[in-house]
């Protein structure tokens, strides 16, 4: 998932923000996540990456949820989300 770090017109996102975000992503559950720096549209753009692994399809259900709340505090127009099936054991 991308979260953009700066509003479209180039403002930094406010504190409340990122506390909301904070507190969305640790109630669904572990995360990782890495700073971006990537062009779209002939625009430099900065973002926060993350990476979950999810275990139920309940978080799945909440990791959507959160997007799509996430879309409107981040002010997008859509919100980048890939998901897929992992085989994972810890041997």
């Amino acid at each position: 998932m991308l979260f953009p770090l700066f509003t479209n017109d180039g403002t930094p996102f406010s504190a409340d923000v990122w506390d909301w975000w904070l507190d969305s992503i640790v109630a669904i559950g572990a995360y990782h996540e890495f700073f971006t720096r990537g062009a779209w549209e002939g625009q430099l753009e900065y973002h926060r990456c993350v990476t979950m692994i999810l275990e139920t399809d309940e978080q799945l259900q909440h990791v959507e949820a959160f997007l799509q709340e996430a879309r409107e505090r981040f002010e997008q127009e859509v919100m980048y989300f890939e998901a897929t099936q992992v085989h994972f054991r810890l041997i």
